[in-house]
């Protein structure tokens, strides 16, 4: 449909500069699958078509998904889309999702999953930066009107077609009548080292970051997970987690066509909801961040004979006490784990391991990975059991950012710098003990301030603003907005809402808390002096602060 991406073309040889003498390695050490996420699709299919995936509005079976995802490769290619093109879309955990992500992969085509939280400003620069082809996304949801965001963006961004889960607008495609037969469908010929999905991360910019993963990249992190994790076709997977994240297109979206586990997915939080859910459906493996696992344990019956038999945690803040309730209350294997979009499965605790390790620490190393732990300074190597910037490299390493200028910054040779701060102790075992990165996660989410902060200084009467993560005892973290003012104005939280709406920022990056400072602590350099904010909101709150 569209001439070949460049940034593609960049990304690849970068990542052949840096990682080529390794491949061949990797490849015969079997940390590659060798095979497009179709391909091992298929092969799952055949062994089991009457796995189920249950969703909040509808039920399927595997079969069903495969012939769906076929008429909708049908669809796609008689649009003209072909490999190499970027298809996004923006929906829900529901049913549709999974036939949308796989129907993306059978066509060829490159997936671009998006939050659906996002909003005109960061849908504009997202489909803009990633040369978006297509765009499938529901009419309504939540109150929100896809359809007419993208209409207003429509002048602003490449997309030749909009797909509408419901009803379209005119000039937009219905979803249901782009489903063609599935004898249309024509298997497109693709190497497994083809460019698979663009995910876009927060990172601590003000503009998100475009991720660029293969199959076999993606697929390299869930090779060594099913091992270490135990993975069968006797699972029943949770996930509430959105899995237009890279922890939601793993687990949501990929492993239950790779293992042939039944899927339950959940669209709108609610913790007694998913204790229904979890019971009802027999749920025996759930992955997901703290408020996941931290409200269905606030739920959980004092007499729950809970069916999950193991519970993984990753993301902000997770404690080892969380880690124990869940193993006791739940009556199963509860760990803590790390990855990120950049390098999604690096660290694991092996069901039926260590439970102290699995509670407080963050696992080892999965397979092919190593790290390189470094002063935050000097950038020197540390002692081991010393505290430090990882670095990461890896088979599960993504192909590149796009921009050649991002990839430049994170990358030194073939170590990733990961901005996450933490020590490997004598067994072997990492824990992650800080961020270096300046965002807020909320909920799992990754919050970046950079771009609040910017759109809040152009306000009238704020001289100066800097957004710090404050302790929420739900959330985990939240934003709070300190504000200087210019002499002689006044602002409120109200007025700092309203400014904000009319920018088109996504409300998840609102800072949920605002307070009014005369002058800012600062560095020697002039810097705010972040950490004293932190501490100083926590000691407001009487809470431990955040830490960085």
């Amino acid at each position: 449909m569209t001439a070949e991406k460049s940034y593609l073309s960049a990304t690849q040889s970068s990542y052949v500069e840096r990682y080529g003498d390794e491949l061949p390695d990797w490849k015969e050490q079997g940390y590659l699958p060798e095979q497009t996420f179709p391909e091992q699709a298929y092969s799952t299919f055949e062994q089991y078509p009457a796995k189920r995936v249950v969703g909040p509005n509808r039920t399927e079976t595997f079969d069903d998904v495969r012939r769906e995802a076929e008429r909708l490769a049908a669809g796609l290619q008689s649009l003209g889309l072909e490999p190499g093109d970027v298809v996004s879309y923006a929906l829900p955990n529901w049913v549709t999702t999974t036939v949308v992500h796989l129907g993306i992969s059978m066509a060829g085509a490159i997936a671009n999953p998006i939050v659906p939280i996002y909003r005109h400003r960061e849908f504009e620069y997202i489909l803009d930066d990633v040369e978006s082809d297509a765009i499938i996304v529901p009419d309504v949801h939540r109150e929100f009107d896809f359809r007419e965001m993208l209409d207003d963006i429509a002048a602003d961004v490449p997309v030749d077609d909009v797909v509408v889960v419901g009803t379209p607008l005119e000039g937009q495609i219905g979803y249901d009548a782009l489903l063609a037969d599935d004898t249309d469908y024509t298997r497109p010929d693709l190497s497994p080292d083809d460019p698979h999905v663009v995910l876009y991360t927060s990172g601590t910019t003000s503009d998100p970051k475009g991720v660029v993963h293969t199959h076999n990249s993606v697929g390299a992190c869930e090779m060594p997970m099913r091992n270490r994790m135990e993975y069968s076709s006797d699972e029943t997977f949770f996930v509430p987690t959105p899995v237009t994240h890279i922890s939601g297109v793993v687990r949501g979206l990929r492993l239950p066509f790779i293992v042939g586990a039944d899927l339950v997915l959940m669209d709108r939080w609610k913790p007694a909801d998913a204790v229904d859910l979890v019971d009802s459906e027999g749920v025996t493996r759930m992955g997901a961040a703290t408020p996941f696992v931290q409200g269905l344990l606030e739920e959980a019956p004092a007499d729950w004979d809970c069916p999950l038999e193991v519970v993984g945690c990753g993301g902000a803040n997770v404690s080892p006490e969380l880690i124990r309730r869940a193993a006791e209350t739940f009556d199963c294997w509860a760990y803590r784990g790390w990855g990120m979009t950049e390098y999604p499965g690096a660290t694991k605790t092996s069901v039926g391991g260590d439970p102290e390790k699995a509670a407080d620490t963050d696992g080892r190393l999965l397979p092919g990975t190593r790290i390189e732990i470094v002063d935050l300074d000097s950038r020197e190597a540390v002692e081991q059991g010393d505290e430090g910037e990882i670095l990461v490299t890896g088979p599960h390493v993504m192909l590149g950012y796009i921009g050649e200028d991002l990839n430049d910054e994170a990358f030194t040779g073939k170590w990733f710098a990961t901005g996450d701060v933490g020590y490997m102790d004598t067994d072997g075992y990492l824990e992650i003990t800080g961020r270096a990165k300046d965002v807020i996660i909320r909920g799992g989410e990754n919050i970046p301030v950079n771009d609040v902060e910017d759109k809040l200084k152009e306000h009238s009467a704020i001289d100066d603003v800097a957004i710090v993560a404050m302790p929420d005892p739900d959330l985990q973290e939240k934003g709070c907005a300190y504000v200087s003012l210019v002499e002689g104005e006044t602002f409120s939280f109200e007025e700092m809402t309203a400014h904000l709406d009319e920018k088109n920022i996504a409300r998840q990056k609102y800072p949920e808390r605002l307070e009014i400072v005369e002058e800012f602590p600062r560095t020697a350099s002039g810097k705010i002096q972040k950490s004293d904010l932190r501490e100083a909101i926590a000691d407001v709150l009487n809470m431990e602060p955040v830490s960085r």
